[in-house]
């Protein structure tokens, strides 16, 4: 840690603040001890000049040493010897700079004799008001370390998390995606063949994106169209999209791939679990400065559902409560045979 005084305007205040101190000095000479005002203001530039200097060396005192429990003694024993050390110090140079410098009667050396006592005080009185000032000065410096330490954690540890978040949604998806061309390779080998490149296709989207944490929702919707374009090739008809997307919806921001599980799990009980066709319906608009993204998906009451490990609604919730700090951000609900998920993205100044 650099010393306080000696950068950016520290050594301005500080040299402020002496001089205020020497001319209130000198004034108080003046008129308490009817010296000169000459040889007053000499004096207490002589005087508060050599504590001005001793004041900065002070500084290493305090930067050496802390506030342990375990070391409490050691530091009032250090602060104890740099303080006796330095006001003997300062009182013996001000007293022999003084002599050589300015005529002395018996009068003045009588008083600058006497005056030793309370310049030795006020020596005392200088090293505790700097010192104190030099730990206010350094507990400030550690607390606003530690909070930006503290803050580049809760990044790191966001990041951590959000990476695992999202590394949850590939592998999910891939995984399914293979397991439909791993059927379509005995049913139907062209389709298998379309959907390979199809999966290529979107994968590379998908990548090229890993590092980009928001996108705009007209690029999520592409790649999501895509991703429909290869569960198509298995379930053709039966798979019905419909979207409602307002424009000023398609240029604000939400995480990439959200709505990725959404629609996969839209997939899995609607298609998955219904002999009859599926209408998946998404729909999208500003609302007071947030992205609200409705995905409704049509699914059979009495079919038996096929229970999952809970990835999709769980990440979707989980990384906008880490992106945003807001717990509730998703809301479902169910109506007859219609179920809805709906997001509210807020939206950020900064990606």
């Amino acid at each position: 840690m650099n010393h306080p005084f000696l950068k950016n305007k520290g050594l301005i205040f500080y040299s402020a603040a002496w001089l205020f101190v020497a001319i209130l000095f000198g004034l108080g000479l003046h008129y308490f001890y009817d010296a000169p005002t000459k040889e007053a203001l000499i004096d207490s530039f002589i005087f508060n000049g050599i504590f001005y200097g001793l004041g900065l060396a002070y500084w290493f005192v305090v930067r050496y040493n802390s506030f342990d429990s375990s070391q409490i003694l050691n530091l009032f024993v250090s602060h104890l010897a740099a303080a006796a050390l330095s006001v003997t110090v300062g009182v013996f140079l001000t007293i022999t700079i003084i002599k050589s410098l300015l005529p002395q009667d018996e009068v003045s050396l009588a008083l600058l004799n006497i005056s030793m006592a309370w310049r030795a005080a006020l020596g005392l009185l200088y090293y505790a008001v700097i010192i104190l000032v030099y730990h206010l000065i350094k507990y400030y410096d550690d607390l606003r370390e530690r909070s930006q330490q503290q803050t580049q954690l809760e990044s790191m540890l966001k990041e951590s998390e959000l990476e695992m978040l999202k590394s949850q949604i590939n592998p999910h998806f891939i995984f399914n995606s293979l397991n439909s061309i791993a059927s379509l390779t005995i049913t139907a080998p062209s389709q298998a063949r379309e959907m390979v490149v199809k999966l290529s296709d979107f994968l590379r989207y998908s990548l090229g994106k890993e590092n980009k944490q928001l996108n705009s929702l007209e690029e999520e919707l592409a790649n999501l169209l895509l991703y429909l374009e290869i569960e198509k090739v298995r379930f053709g008809d039966r798979l019905k999209v419909e979207t409602e997307i307002t424009e000023a919806a398609k240029h604000l921001d939400l995480p990439n791939l959200i709505l990725q599980p959404l629609i996969e799990n839209a997939i899995k009980h609607g298609i998955y679990e219904s002999l009859g066709d599926v209408t998946i319906r998404l729909k999208a608009s500003e609302e007071n400065g947030v992205l609200r993204v409705f995905m409704t998906n049509e699914f059979d009451p009495e079919a038996i559902s096929k229970k999952g490990k809970g990835i999709g609604l769980k990440n979707v919730r989980e990384r906008l409560r880490v992106i945003y700090g807001v717990p509730k951000l998703v809301f479902t609900e169910t109506n007859d045979n219609l179920f809805t998920v709906r997001l509210d993205i807020p939206q950020l100044t900064e990606k």
